[in-house]
């Protein structure tokens, strides 16, 4: 058998948080705290005290949260909020302004106005053009021959045959029959030929 052989030496170590000894492989003896999961949950559930930045005040939190528990409630929090400021935005969509924090860096004053945004921008990847050209009313007829019996079988034709640009000037509503058609023009053993 080859390779590296595990070594059968432990070391003991004694658990941060219910004070058992408990053996390690040798390799985790400088990184090993805790007995087990349960011990290193229970421990990072422990409660400790910290000054609260707006009021002062002392409060408990658990210790997972060491570096993020600032504030003792949510008015504290709320009120340490308003005090950093908020910036006048426009709505990108409805050009209305509206106030928002600094951080934030908002381009829309609402969901809705993202909805209909999103929209009313083209930007469909190749897997999608049918389904934007769909939703948008858009696969009516075939442009060439006027075939619209069934909607559903019309495809979305490349013009300059780049499927990766999808400008609604590129693009070109046909039927099957069209769309082969349009493909057998420029293939070697066409029947046009």
């Amino acid at each position: 058998m080859s390779g590296m052989k595990r070594s059968r030496d432990r070391a003991i170590k004694k658990c941060k948080h219910c004070n058992t000894e408990f053996s390690v492989a040798n390799y985790r003896k400088e990184t090993a705290i805790f007995c087990g999961r349960s011990c290193m949950a229970l421990n990072s559930r422990q409660q400790i005290t910290a000054n609260c930045a707006e009021c002062g005040v002392e409060f408990n939190h658990i210790s997972s949260r060491a570096n993020k528990a600032k504030y003792c409630n949510p008015d504290c929090y709320h009120k340490a909020m308003s005090k950093k400021g908020k910036t006048q935005y426009s709505c990108v969509h409805c050009g209305i302004g509206f106030l928002g924090a600094l951080s934030q860096k908002r381009k829309f004053c609402s969901k809705s106005c993202v909805n209909k945004a999103s929209k009313e921008i083209w930007k469909p990847n190749f897997s999608t053009v049918r389904k934007s050209m769909l939703l948008r009313g858009m696969l009516l007829k075939c442009v060439r021959c006027g075939f619209d019996a069934e909607p559903k079988i019309l495809g979305v034709h490349h013009k300059d045959r780049n499927r990766k640009n999808n400008t609604l000037e590129n693009l070109e509503v046909l039927c099957p029959n069209c769309h082969s058609l349009e493909h057998a023009k420029h293939t070697p053993h066409s029947f046009n030929s």
